[in-house]
């Protein structure tokens, strides 16, 4: 690899692109542009400020905010400081930011708004300083004033100084366990998968643009934002919120990086839709559908398609492919999914409306993406080949283990946890069980931890069965559960929309969900619903036994990741009354409700 600064990649990008569009950000009902000039002025003046205050080669800040610019411009200014940055998720759980905090001793944290400096000085009393982004606090001072400062002529002295190896950041992994371990990446990581990318994305250039969906303190979208600002693309930021899709045909992203779980909903609300068409609607939906795979897996075998099958997909993508592509802002040319398995079903029907589902793997420890999809053979269930560079192979129990310039240093002041996940050849063990395709392509079956062996010692993999039931309108959230037990049974949080309209429909009246989640007749329907998802599947594998849930898993409750992966020990935990009740259940086939 030829290694180049990263913030180096930044100056000749403003140089060249001068007053074009460095990203847009969505404020106050409109977007508001902002130059490369203007972009690395500000990066500048986040550097000049850290040197005012004597940061440097391992000093550390921490970055604890919601998505914005000043997110980024802030993490860069930090990096052309040679200054480490420890990012906390925003909806992390208290427990977790105390202990990033109480790790790191970051000289300043900057944080997004009052709600999130309550809480570090709620856990970390002791903070030296805290930088608010947003709003006012009175023991922080204003990001406006910690940037009153003049442009130092020599703001970016320490970049041609940077190293491969050099400490870029520390980025606290979501662990599906629930612990938080600080991966240490360095410079060289991350530069390596600028290039690495290159590769599996030939036709994203200049020109285009990206949108940012998910968190920058996770190192999947925050690797993402420095592979697109290298290569000069507009980044477009907004606030979290269920809306954001709608500011997509704004944007026009070439680009967007998603979890399943996005297009799992997406999926289950355009089927729902067509699920209230008539008959004669829904079967010419079906045909279409059809049509649009048959289209597809003609031209993933590299074969041309007949005059007849050309005009099917043609007719189909008028009736519904062209609508499903509009959502995304009618420009996408990848829509790169990671963070956990999607299955086929869905991945089958983006692909047939004509996106390009770019699947990859990777971990917080592997600075992202391990492997990806190569341009034009996006294979249902798998996630691409190794990226450049890369060696990935299968060791005991079938885990997946790499070795690579991406891989991190260790794990922050954990000597131990670093020695427990290499292996004596320096292969780093994911934890993750896989298979290799034919064609050399990678498939993720589970996490040799969240494996499930029942009584019968039989194996269920949970993620698969939980991406199958996500599918389902009525259903929200599911987690699967069954270990050491004779049954398989899930815990459910529903829709409860949709739930409301089936209660009225059949006349029951009820005056809260605690209600509806009892209501045997709604149990059915979603029993119902579950046993039709899961018709296909072996039988010791069924979903046998089920709770409504009336609270959501949550970030904040530690029973989810920041891309949304359910931390199974946590959630076993804060259930364990009602999974003993399961227990006490006398026949597989009984199921209950109940609220928590």
């Amino acid at each position: 690899m030829n290694y180049v600064p990263f913030i180096s990649r930044l100056k000749k990008n403003a140089e060249k692109y001068g007053e074009r569009q460095a990203y847009r950000v969505y404020r106050d009902g409109g977007w508001q542009e902002v130059s490369w000039k203007k972009f690395i002025y500000n990066i500048g003046l986040v550097a000049s400020a850290l040197l005012r205050e004597g940061f440097g080669p391992e000093d550390f800040i921490a970055l604890y905010s919601s998505n914005c610019p000043e997110w980024t411009e802030i993490d860069y200014g930090a990096m052309a400081a040679k200054t480490v940055t420890v990012t906390i998720h925003a909806a992390c759980s208290k427990d977790a930011a105390s202990q990033i905090l109480e790790e790191t001793k970051p000289r300043i944290v900057f944080v997004g708004n009052a709600e999130l400096a309550d809480t570090v000085f709620e856990v970390a009393p002791d903070t030296e300083r805290a930088v608010i982004i947003e709003g006012e606090h009175p023991k922080c001072q204003s990001l406006a004033d910690f940037l009153k400062v003049d442009l130092a002529a020599d703001w970016d002295r320490f970049v041609d100084s940077c190293r491969a190896e050099d400490l870029w950041t520390i980025v606290y992994t979501s662990g599906t366990t629930g612990e938080v371990r600080g991966a240490m990446l360095t410079h060289g990581n991350l530069c390596h998968q600028i290039e690495a990318h290159r590769d599996r994305l030939p036709d994203v250039n200049e020109n285009d643009a990206s949108f940012c969906m998910l968190p920058l303190s996770h190192v999947f979208e925050r690797g993402w934002s420095c592979v697109q600002y290298s290569w000069g693309m507009t980044y477009h930021y907004c606030k979290p919120s269920p809306e954001v899709i709608k500011l997509l045909p704004e944007a026009k992203p070439a680009v967007i990086l998603v979890v399943p779980r996005i297009l799992e909903k997406i999926y289950a609300a355009v089927y729902d839709k067509f699920a209230q068409k008539n008959k004669f609607l829904q079967a010419i939906i079906d045909k279409c559908v059809k049509a649009g795979c048959r289209y597809q897996e003609t031209l993933i075998r590299g074969e041309t398609p007949g005059f007849k099958e050309k005009l099917s997909n043609f007719i189909a993508d008028q009736i519904v492919f062209k609508k499903i592509r509009n959502l995304f802002g009618g420009h996408i040319k990848h829509l790169v999914v990671g963070s956990a398995s999607l299955t086929s079903e869905i991945h089958e029907f983006f692909r047939a409306s004509g996106i390009f589902i770019n699947n990859g793997y990777g971990l917080t420890e592997t600075t992202a993406t391990v492997s990806s999809t190569l341009l034009g053979k996006s294979v249902p269930g798998t996630v691409g080949l190794p990226m450049d560079g890369m060696e990935i192979r299968l060791g005991e129990d079938s885990e997946i283990q790499v070795k690579g310039p991406n891989v991190m240093l260790g794990y922050y002041k954990k000597p131990e946890a670093t020695k427990s996940v290499f292996t004596e050849d320096g292969f780093f063990r994911t934890g993750d069980v896989g298979a290799f395709e034919t064609d050399g392509y990678l498939r993720i079956t589970d996490r040799i931890k969240d494996l499930i062996r029942t009584s019968t010692g039989k194996y269920v993999a949970p993620q698969y069965l939980e991406s199958r039931l996500a599918m389902s309108p009525l259903i929200e959230q599911a987690a699967v559960i069954g270990e050491g037990r004779s049954w398989v049974g899930a815990l459910l949080v529903p829709n409860f929309a949709k739930l409301e309209e089936y209660a009225k429909r059949i006349g029951f009246s009820f005056s809260s969900w605690e209600e509806l989640a009892v209501c045997p007749e709604i149990v059915n329907l979603v029993k119902k619903a579950i046993d039709e998802l899961l018709s296909d599947v072996a039988k010791h594998e069924r979903v046998q036994r089920i709770v409504l849930l009336t609270k959501p898993f949550t970030i904040q409750a530690g029973e989810l990741t920041p891309t949304f992966k359910l931390r199974r020990r946590i959630i076993m935990e804060h259930y364990r009354d009602i999974i003993a009740a399961m227990d006490a259940w006398e026949a597989p086939k009984v199921f209950a409700a109940a609220g928590a």
